[in-house]
């Protein structure tokens, strides 16, 4: 690729091309000049053949022989990949498969039998490998549910150990299923990269350094083990994280992404050439999905009616019963919740005709709607348990 540099002065411009020689790993060759403007052409110092260098690229690996460089001129100490598993052929099957038997849970089977799959497209991904030493420390609580305790059980913990975190090395662009493909990365061992085995595949620049993962990675610690403590704490207070890297390493992995039309639109799933396995995929909305999605919804509404219908007799009947009782403050949540019930109910409905009206959905590998949040039954034993 060519970039822009800036011209040369008056009168001093000259029309001689420059020869084809192996250049210094920070130097470039001027190919021709208009309008004022030279452009400059970087060749790779191993074979000299010119090579793509975006904007923003600070490590750039050749894509004829697979020389791997930083842009100010250094080398990387050590460049690995992981193996890809599959072909064009073996892609297209399991994306197929994947179409007929879990997204068809939530579609049925007209997708998959008018889906045409288009050629599949296999791109190496830089990430940087982070192994890294950690130390934990937590405090949290947990509300006290004993029979007559009203206070909060505090929780503190943490924990020592070792890991690997992937970072994808790259500020723009590659977001579609990038969770769930680091995700799927976590124990898997690279091999030394080898540029004979992409398969002539695109090999994308890194555009972040060696000490740009550092923090990254132990940003993403951090999200994930908060993310995981308040699945087990209902209040976080305070979350500490001490992290000693160990290693840093640059790998290239395989990512397929795989277009299909349906009906002229056009939809794309993401598949791990590591795990050969689908990690994300669009589908259309079909009538089987929407008439699903309308029932659940007015069953919903329904439900959210009769509540709040039955409100004004609840709170009568509490405030009948709560003169007699030792523990009136308590009975008296039980409008209160049943009015919250309502809403949630209601709200959920309203949401789920929000999906109707959606012309495609993003399913997981399990053919799970990612997109729809924490079920019904989930939010509504949620909020009983906070007034227990």
């Amino acid at each position: 690729m060519s970039t822009l540099a800036p011209s040369k002065k008056p009168g001093r411009s000259s029309s001689k091309k420059p020869e084809s020689v192996p250049l210094k790993k920070s130097e470039s060759t001027p190919s021709e000049e208009s309008d004022g403007v030279r452009l400059v052409q970087y060749r790779c110092q191993s074979c000299n053949a010119p090579y793509p260098l975006g904007a923003d690229d600070v490590i750039a690996t050749c894509p004829y022989c697979g020389f791997t460089f930083t842009v100010d001129g250094g080398t990387t100490s050590k460049h690995l990949m992981l193996p890809n598993r599959l072909d064009a052929q073996n892609v297209r099957d399991v994306v197929l498969g994947w179409i007929r038997s879990s997204a068809a849970k939530s579609i049925g089977p007209s997708v998959a039998k008018s889906a045409d799959i288009d050629s599949p497209m296999l791109q190496w991904l830089p990430m940087f490998r982070v192994d890294s030493s950690y130390k934990t420390h937590y405090l949290g609580a947990n509300k006290d549910r004993r029979e007559g305790h009203h206070g909060w059980v505090r929780i503190e913990s943490g924990e020592t150990g070792e890991g690997s975190i992937w970072i994808l090395a790259r500020r723009h662009a590659v977001d579609f299923a990038m969770e769930e493909f680091i995700d799927s990365i976590d124990d898997t061992k690279p091999v030394t990269f080898d540029i004979k085995a992409t398969q002539s595949s695109p090999v994308l620049n890194s555009e972040i350094t060696e000490a740009d993962a550092q923090p990254r990675a132990r940003q993403r610690k951090s999200e994930k083990d908060r993310a995981a403590l308040l699945k087990e704490v209902e209040r976080l207070f305070d979350y500490q994280l001490d992290v000693h890297t160990k290693d840093c390493t640059y790998v290239h992995v395989p990512y397929w992404l795989v277009p299909f039309t349906f009906r002229n639109g056009t939809f794309r799933v993401a598949v791990s050439g590591v795990t050969g396995e689908v990690l994300l995929g669009e589908v259309p909305v079909t009538k089987r999905y929407r008439i699903g999605k309308w029932l659940t919804s007015v069953t919903m509404l329904i439900s959210s009616a009769l509540l709040l219908q039955a409100l004004p007799y609840v709170t009568y009947a509490v405030l009948q019963g709560s003169s007699s009782s030792d523990d009136s403050g308590a009975i008296l949540f039980i409008p209160l919740a049943v009015l919250l019930g309502g809403f949630v109910l209601w709200t959920g409905s309203v949401r789920m005709l929000g999906t109707i009206l959606r012309y495609q959905i993003c399913l997981t590998a399990e053919g799970e709607d990612r997109e729809k949040g924490p079920g019904i039954i989930h939010s509504l034993g949620h909020l009983v348990g906070r007034f227990e």
